[in-house]
């Protein structure tokens, strides 16, 4: 089996955890991606083989749970294509895994139905030592963890399900470090999802011990696995901040109600027709009747579209699908159907009819455009944007941890970021994620008013700190420096199991002319940001010493006149010279515009 780099390294990154002594795993890939594919090779992966072949034959099983009954027969034919020697049987309804299955996929609605009576069933016949959670962001809920429990990954409470920690975080994370000193690692749990985080808020880690490995959006698109994003805004005049909350995304009835408007689903049809017109679209709506108005819509146009709901029976669902892979349809208006597992390469556009808060959702939903395909140069993303002072609404910049309000209007959005990038570190100060929708051309205005010796103030979060950090997001923060013969990045922010995480990003220029970056975590697992920053500096005290003692905001040196030589470097970098400028911070100053130029240099910018 020929695998890709980034699975080949998902697999290797597996086995050194379990060899760690690991044995919850999660792992992220964007939609798109082949994470299927990834963990069927498991099973031909030497160390993990090696690692299996310790046990008995009859006890080398491996169990794949999905979170829809349309996943399991897609899973079964690729592991069953990975491994051809193997029995792969699916359980579900009124399909029965034998006895001598060596793989085993099954719904999670079907292992937990009759009071987990199918799974009981599985467990008397079969020793599962691989359990893979597919689309596993829905692995926190009580039917997962309960599951999960049973199978012996977590512990159980005296009623026989998984052990319920409410809103008890500590006590969550203490009783899974007792359990982890005396559960048995003869077996390993893998979650692999394109989107980790819940929007209820209930976090991965009541599941998972670590990541093992993640491979960004971003990257899967330079890489040239997905193709690029061209986003397009329109806003309508809609009002949503009367519209209720339930835990952290829109109550769907009230939002249903306040967007399933004609005028509104008439813009959506006027900005495809501008922007997308020979593109093959799927629309995501908020319910099965907006489903069914987006597509009316659309037919009214002259444009073959069609509506897809949960309420669709499933042999039309399947002719739908056809038509639209054929070309017959050109617009597919979905409610939550096509979020997840739903393979459509020749889709080219994304028509967002569905606000939310949900990034991760957003994720899920943009993904379905992003597969490659013949003749396929991008996907175009369209974001019906309706107005809140109240809500952050998702959009295209989002997937690339940009502020949702800044509008690429037809620019990739690999070309925003990287021009956003190049604002906020010529700009330091430059707090782009309180700007509510700006475009690029507003953005450059803007930053012409900017005081480039002024720092973003951190609050609280600046207590105590001797460094000085730059915040790129709400609780994300960043230290650039030189180090040896490259640029080297202290980066402090949430990981994908929401604790707080510090890394290094080292970047170099090889002798072929191309970019190295390298990325290392020096500390993980953290409660706080504050926690988090105090690590980074201890960490630079200690390994980074001389830069440490040049950027020591304690050391007396800083609060010196700025030299004459320095002032001569400034004025040779056309820098504004303010009175009273320190030799601190004009050497700040020069190492940040420095480490701009150099990186434009590697670049070949």
């Amino acid at each position: 089996m020929i695998l890709r780099p980034y699975q080949a390294e998902t697999l290797e990154r597996l086995a050194g955890a379990m060899l760690a002594g690991q044995n919850r795993l999660l792992v992220k890939s964007p939609t798109g991606t082949g994470k299927t594919v990834t963990f069927a090779a498991m099973l031909q992966h030497a160390g993990l083989r090696a690692w299996l072949d310790c046990y008995p034959a009859n006890e080398r099983k491996m169990l794949v749970i999905a979170h829809r009954e349309e996943l399991l027969d897609q899973a079964a034919a690729k592991i069953l294509a990975a491994n051809p020697h193997l029995r792969v049987a699916v359980e579900q309804g009124e399909r029965y895994a034998t006895r001598t299955a060596d793989v085993v996929v099954a719904s999670i609605q079907t292992l937990q139905a009759s009071g987990y009576r199918r799974l009981d069933r599985l467990m008397g016949h079969h020793r599962f030592r691989i359990v893979v959670v597919d689309e596993a962001h829905h692995a926190a809920a009580d039917t997962y963890r309960t599951t999960l429990a049973r199978l012996g990954f977590l512990p159980l409470a005296e009623s026989n399900e998984a052990k319920s920690w409410g809103k008890n975080q500590k006590q969550m994370e203490r009783d899974l470090r007792e359990w982890d000193q005396v559960s048995s690692k003869d077996q390993v749990l893998v979650g692999v999802t394109a989107t980790p985080n819940r929007s209820d808020a209930v976090g991965l880690t009541s599941v998972f011990q670590s990541i093992a490995f993640s491979y960004e959006l971003r990257a899967a698109i330079n890489d040239g696995w997905l193709v690029p994003i061209v986003p397009w805004v329109v806003e309508t005049d809609l009002d949503l901040d009367d519209v209720k909350l339930v835990g952290q995304e829109f109550n769907q009835k009230d939002l249903a109600k306040a967007v399933n408007l004609e005028r509104r689903n008439q813009l959506a049809v006027a900005a495809w027709e501008e922007y997308a017109s020979d593109r093959s679209t799927i629309a995501f709506t908020v319910d099965v009747a907006h489903a069914h108005a987006i597509a009316a819509a659309f037919t009214a146009a002259g444009v073959e579209a069609a509506a897809l709901s949960g309420e669709t029976p499933k042999p039309e669902r399947q002719q739908l699908l056809r038509a639209f892979s054929d070309g017959r349809l050109q617009l597919l208006s979905n409610c939550m159907v096509l979020t997840e597992g739903t393979d459509l390469p020749i889709t080219g556009c994304i028509l967002h009819c569905k606000p939310t808060r949900s990034a991760s959702l957003y994720e899920q939903m943009t993904g379905r455009g992003l597969r490659l395909f013949e003749g396929k140069q991008d996907c175009i993303v369209i974001d019906v944007v309706d107005v809140t002072s109240k809500h952050s609404l998702a959009t295209s910049p989002v997937l690339y941890g940009l502020p949702p309000g800044v509008m690429a209007q037809g620019r990739q959005l690999e070309d925003v970021a990287r021009f956003i990038e190049d604002v906020m570190e010529e700009f330091p100060s430059l707090d782009i994620h309180s700007y509510g929708h700006i475009t690029l051309d507003e953005l450059r205005a803007r930053v012409k008013t900017i005081d480039l010796w002024q720092l973003p103030d951190l609050g609280a979060h600046g207590q105590g700190l001797r460094l000085k950090w730059v915040r790129t997001g709400p609780e994300a923060f960043r230290l650039q420096y030189p180090w040896e013969d490259a640029t080297e990045t202290l980066i402090v922010g949430v990981d994908l199991l929401g604790r707080f995480e510090v890394a290094t990003s080292y970047r170099q220029k090889l002798g072929n002319g191309t970019i190295e970056t390298t990325a290392n975590i020096i500390a993980a697992g953290m409660d706080s940001a504050n926690e988090a920053l105090r690590s980074a500096e201890r960490f630079m005290i200690n390994h980074r010493t001389s830069v440490f003692r040049m950027k020591d905001s304690s050391a007396s040196w800083r609060n010196k006149p700025a030299s004459e030589k320095q002032i001569q470097l400034l004025r040779n970098m056309r820098a504004p010279i303010r009175e009273k400028l320190t030799a601190g911070e004009a050497s700040d100053f020069i190492d940040a515009r420095r480490l701009v130029n150099k990186r434009r240099k590697a670049e070949g910018r």
